[in-house]
């Protein structure tokens, strides 16, 4: 078992009935769903990229475009993470 503190994660993604969290370069799985997950974290410090990712903005370094309309965040340890125009909305309430 892995205490992970709740403003730790860089990024969760969800994986069927489980939630992958990336938190300083290490993985782990937690079963749990992602809308599970998000509700229990701090909104001021979370936010839904995509329907399958949901990133800690201290993380964020910078936002880039990528195909088409779609964006891509880009953390500090250089992790890409797709970003759906609903989730760059809410990103930029963040900015």
């Amino acid at each position: 078992m892995h205490v992970i503190p709740a403003a730790a994660p860089d990024y969760a993604v969800a994986r069927d009935d489980y939630v992958g969290l990336s938190s300083r370069g290490k993985d782990h799985l937690k079963r749990q769903t992602l809308s599970e997950l998000q509700a229990a974290l701090d909104p001021k410090r979370f936010v839904r990229l995509h329907r399958s990712y949901l990133l800690n903005v201290d993380r964020l370094t910078r936002i880039e475009a990528d195909a088409g309309d779609s964006k891509v965040a880009v953390l500090a340890d250089g992790t890409r993470l797709p970003v759906r125009r609903a989730g760059y909305g809410r990103l930029k309430g963040f900015l």
